[in-house]
C-alpha cells in the first residue's frame, strides 16, 4: 500500500495517500486564520467589522432569502435530485455529490464538495412560495475539479442569467429578472457546454444563494 507520495512513492496525492493528508483540519479553520489575518491588516475598523459580519453570516440569505449547501445532502432543500442511486446507479438522471481529490484547508469546508449531474443532464433547483412583487438574485460558488468546461446558468429554461463562463473558485453573483420570480415559483438550471464528453463531469455547484432584495419595484 503506497500511502505516501515522498515516502512510498504513491502516483498522486488523491490516489489513497492519506498519511500525506493525516493533520490537515476537517473544518475551515485554515481558511479562517487565513481571512482573520486579512482583516486584521486593514486599517479601518469599519472595513474590519464588515468582513468579520460576513463571514459569520456566511450561510445567511438575509430575509426572504434562500441557501443550499449542494455538497451536504441535508443541506440542500432545493435541489432536484432526480430518480437516485436506486433506480438510476449510473447517475444518467441524477445528481449527485462529488468532493475536491486533492485538500485545500485555504477553502472553507462548503467548497470541498458540491452537487453535480453528468454529460449534457442539467443541475436543477427550485423554489416555491417566493414574492411575487419582489426582486432576487442569485449568489453561487462553482466546483473546479473535472474536465474544464464553461458552465452557464438558466432561468425557468427560458431566461438567460450567464452564459458559459469558466469556474472561478469564488462568490458569484447575479440579478433574476422580476418575470423568473413573478408566479411565486422559480426552476435554475445550470449545464456544461453540450458534447463536452469525457468523464462526462464540468457542471459543478456547491453553494447557492437566492437573494430577496430590499427594494421592490
Amino acid at each position: 500500500m503506497q500511502l505516501s507520495v515522498p515516502k512510498y512513492q504513491a502516483i498522486a496525492l488523491e490516489r489513497g495517500a492519506n498519511l500525506d493528508v493525516i493533520d490537515v483540519p476537517l473544518n475551515s479553520r485554515a481558511w479562517l486564520m487565513k481571512q482573520f489575518t486579512a482583516i486584521a491588516a486593514l486599517s479601518s475598523e469599519t472595513e474590519r467589522l464588515a468582513r468579520l459580519n460576513e463571514i459569520a453570516d456566511w450561510r445567511d440569505p438575509g430575509p426572504g432569502g434562500f441557501y443550499d449547501d449542494l455538497g451536504d445532502p441535508e443541506q440542500a432543500p432545493h435541489l432536484v435530485r432526480g430518480a437516485g442511486p436506486v433506480a438510476d446507479p449510473a447517475f444518467l438522471e441524477s445528481s449527485l455529490v462529488s468532493f475536491i481529490r486533492n485538500p485545500r484547508p485555504d477553502w472553507p469546508v462548503s467548497w470541498w464538495q458540491w452537487a453535480e449531474p453528468l454529460y449534457d443532464r442539467p443541475l436543477q433547483l427550485r423554489y416555491t412560495g417566493l414574492d411575487p412583487a419582489a426582486r432576487y438574485k442569485v449568489r453561487v460558488v462553482y466546483g473546479r475539479e473535472g474536465r474544464a468546461t464553461g458552465i452557464r446558468l438558466m432561468a425557468n429554461e427560458s431566461a438567460e442569467i450567464h452564459p458559459f463562463l469558466n469556474r472561478p473558485f469564488e462568490r458569484l453573483e447575479f440579478e433574476l429578472p422580476q418575470a423568473a420570480t413573478r408566479s411565486g415559483n422559480l426552476t435554475l438550471n445550470w449545464m456544461q457546454e453540450p458534447g463536452a464528453g469525457g468523464n462526462g463531469r464540468g457542471c459543478q455547484v456547491a453553494e447557492v444563494w437566492l437573494i430577496q432584495d430590499s427594494g421592490r419595484k
